[in-house]
C-alpha cells in the first residue's frame, strides 16, 4: 500500500511542475523539400499560416493572447512573419497582435514581390495597410494607409491598382460620415 502512495505523490510531483520550465524553441518546417527555420517559444507563441501563392507560405508568429486583453496587458506588441521562399528575410512588425498578408506583384520591376500587410488588433475594422519592398535584404515600408477591412469592395489582394504613371495604393478614409477610397501613388 505504501507503494501505490509514493507512485501518486510521484506522479503529483511531476504534475506540478509540468509547464513550469521554460523553453525556447526553433521549429523546422518542410515545404517542398526546402526546411524553414521559425523562431518561435511554443509556451508564450502560436503560428498562422498563410498562402500567398500556390509556391509561397507565409508564416506569422504571435504572442498567444491574455485573457481579458484589449491591448492594455502587455508592454508590446509585436509579429514576426518568416516565409517558405528562403530568399525573403524575416520581418518584424510592432501593434499587432496578428496580420493578413498578400503579395502585390513586382511592382518595382526587380524580379522580387512586394508584400501587403493589414495588421489584426482587438477590435475595430479599421486597420493600417503597409506596402513593403524587399531591399538589400530588408523589407521596407514603401506606403502606408488606412483600409475599412470589413467592406468586401476592396480585400487585400485588389488594394493595388495600375495607374497611368505606374501604381496606386488603395486607402480608405472617412469624409462627412461616409466611406471613400483614395488612391494614392506608389513612389520607389
Amino acid at each position: 500500500m505504501k507503494k501505490i502512495w509514493i507512485y501518486f505523490l510521484a506522479i503529483a510531483v511531476l504534475a506540478a511542475c509540468k509547464g513550469k520550465v521554460k523553453t525556447e524553441e526553433k521549429t523546422d518546417v518542410n515545404i517542398d523539400s526546402q526546411m524553414v527555420r521559425i523562431d518561435v517559444d511554443t509556451t508564450k507563441q502560436e503560428i498562422d499560416t498563410i498562402l500567398l501563392a500556390a509556391t509561397d507560405t507565409a508564416f506569422v508568429v504571435k504572442d498567444k493572447l491574455i485573457k481579458d486583453d484589449i491591448g492594455d496587458k502587455r508592454e508590446e506588441y509585436i509579429i514576426n512573419v518568416f516565409f517558405s521562399n528562403t530568399n525573403f528575410p524575416k520581418l518584424t512588425y510592432k501593434s499587432a497582435i496578428g496580420a493578413d498578408l498578400a503579395l502585390a506583384g513586382d511592382l518595382n520591376g526587380d524580379g522580387v514581390q512586394e508584400l501587403l500587410l493589414r495588421p489584426d488588433w482587438f477590435s475595430s475594422c479599421w486597420a493600417s495597410i503597409n506596402l513593403f519592398s524587399l531591399k538589400g535584404n530588408t523589407w521596407k515600408l514603401i506606403k502606408k494607409g488606412s483600409m475599412y477591412f470589413c467592406s468586401d469592395e476592396y480585400p487585400l489582394p485588389k488594394r493595388v491598382v495600375k495607374t497611368e504613371t505606374g501604381y496606386g495604393l488603395l486607402t480608405d478614409s472617412l469624409a462627412e460620415d461616409k466611406f471613400i477610397t483614395i488612391k494614392r501613388e506608389i513612389k520607389f
